[in-house]
């Protein structure tokens, strides 16, 4: 794998992530193959857009001004690549104790993503389910 495929893998994760931290339901879209899967270590396994895209909706009614941002730490290998990120938000609801409404959290994660031509075919995201609460504490 040459550099410039190394860069022009991490430019679409980078877009990709900036998609998902967007607020539009639909940005991931363009980035991601025509069968695509997500599984997320907390929120499960979905095939296909449509699936994704619920899933993903409901996450931005819960967390309006979601933030996944790339720490710029790259890994390699010829079907994708692997990656850490940092995921923001405010919480919005009583889910974590009235007390947290209105606080800002911040997760640490490591996402895996596998390539299908030029888009991401299937992206597996590793985070603590926990951490939303400790971060505020």
């Amino acid at each position: 794998m040459t550099i410039s495929e190394r860069e022009e893998r991490e430019a679409v994760v980078k877009a990709l992530f900036a998609a998902w931290s967007s607020g539009d339901l639909d940005a991931p879209a363009h980035y991601l193959s025509d069968t695509p899967v997500l599984e997320d270590s907390v929120g499960g396994r979905y095939e296909g857009w449509e699936n994704i895209r619920a899933y993903f909706g409901h996450g931005l009614k819960r967390y309006p001004d979601l933030i996944l941002e790339p720490t710029g730490e790259f890994w390699h290998r010829p079907d994708g690549l692997a990656m850490t990120w940092t995921m923001t938000a405010t919480q919005t609801d009583t889910s974590l104790g009235e007390e947290y409404v209105g606080r800002r959290w911040s997760v640490p994660g490591m996402s895996y993503l596998v390539f299908d031509g030029e888009k991401v075919g299937y992206e597996m995201d590793y985070h603590d389910g926990g951490a939303r609460l400790r971060s505020m504490q």
